[in-house]
């Protein structure tokens, strides 16, 4: 039996002594046992019923050494992509619409947005596609006879046969009861100018209400409102005061502007928030509200961004009070100090930093590190003097 020790447990007994039963022996009760006992031979209980363990160079269930390990026992066998289930057996390969992960040792499928498995073959990947009229939605969703799957929105998230009650398929779900487009019905656009005796007011047009054309529209970025068709639509709505609409005034520090998420005309910012532009719809500037202090892709001014710094793979950037700075990650750390080399030490399986800078295995005894833990084992009853627990 192979275990492992945690890492302030392998620090505290390397030394080869007798620390479980100086401790026993100070409080007046057996200490606890910090591995799982095993009756077999290979076990050496003491008088006390304690087992010795000795350090290990052997891989625990699910670790092997393979060929390009850096280290004894560094592959995880059962969540590597690379090394699934055993060395070089690879599963990161994809398919159409299709990925794959290690998962228990095991190659498994997942597929990937708008896509999906319908035959469950495995080798032609996600074959089948969520806007298809035989699996729309979902496998075994079959449109109708002359029925098309169509997104239900502009935000295309939603896909079903047909369209919603109120919209017309036109190549695609459309609103005709003010769509300029498809006014009333599919492909119907309507003369902006209303005719040649239609008369023209300032910033306005003829289009599309009721579903039905002629109507006076106010163009996009102004509004009429006085409630005086005459002067037309007099009244621009990219305006503090007449934001998105007439009489949406932005508060204090805030500024009319298009919101990057919603892509609507909306009063930002909320006070505490900075405005970073990234970029303009017809003249109108384009963005979104940060905190500066925090956004590390606005870190302490707009544009600022703290991934750029940060390149290794074992290291994650943030935004700490608007400076840039690095945290290790999945068991990095960095050891030195220097940030040139980033988060160079792999306390997962490096055994002379196992768990943390400086915490060092049994190196003469090759004991392996595996999961930040030194690898012990039960000693062989041919082993004598003092032990480690």
């Amino acid at each position: 039996m192979v275990a492992v020790f945690t890492a302030a447990a392998t620090v505290m007994a390397w030394g080869c002594s007798r620390t479980q039963e100086r401790l026993g022996a100070e409080i007046g009760e057996p200490p606890p046992v910090f591995a799982a006992l095993d009756a077999g031979s290979d076990a050496t209980p003491d008088a006390r019923g304690l087992t010795n363990y000795c350090p290990s160079n052997k891989c625990p269930p699910g670790w092997m050494t393979c060929p390009d390990s850096r280290f004894p026992c560094d592959t995880n066998i059962a969540s590597d992509p690379h090394n699934c289930g055993g060395c070089g057996l690879d599963c990161s390969r994809g398919g159409p619409g299709a990925t794959f992960v290690c998962n228990e040792g095991a190659c498994t499928m997942s597929c990937t947005s708008g896509a999906l498995d319908c035959d469950g073959i495995v080798d032609n990947g996600c074959e089948s596609r969520t806007i298809n009229p035989t699996s729309c939605g979902g496998c075994g969703v079959v449109c109708a006879v002359g029925e098309s799957c169509r997104y239900q929105d502009d935000t295309f998230t939603t896909v079903a046969c047909g369209c919603p009650p109120g919209k017309l398929d036109c190549q695609g779900c459309k609103d005709v009861v003010d769509d300029d487009s498809h006014c009333g019905a599919c492909n119907n656009a309507c003369d902006r100018t209303g005719g040649p005796d239609a008369p023209q007011y300032a910033n306005s047009y003829y289009g599309c209400a009721s579903s039905q054309c002629g109507k006076v529209k106010c163009k996009a970025g102004f509004g009429n409102c006085d409630g005086d068709i005459e002067n037309g639509c007099e009244t621009s709505t990219i305006a503090d005061d007449n934001c998105g609409a007439c009489g949406n005034k932005c508060g204090a520090g805030q500024k009319c502007a298009v919101d990057a998420v919603s892509n609507k005309l909306a009063c930002l910012c909320e006070e505490g928030l900075t405005f970073c532009q990234t970029g303009e719809v017809n003249g109108i500037p384009k963005g979104s509200c940060v905190d500066v202090r925090s956004d590390q892709y606005n870190c302490g001014a707009c544009g600022v961004d703290c991934g750029s710094f940060i390149g290794d793979g074992y290291s994650t950037s943030i935004c700490d009070y608007g400076r840039c700075l690095f945290r290790c990650t999945n068991g990095a750390a960095d050891c030195n100090g220097s940030r040139n080399d980033g988060c160079e030490i792999d306390t997962n399986s490096d055994p002379r930093n196992c768990g943390g800078c400086g915490i060092t295995c049994d190196l003469t005894m090759g004991q392996a590190c595996v999961a930040g833990k030194c690898v012990v084992e039960p000693c062989d009853q041919a082993d004598a003097g003092e032990v480690t627990r």
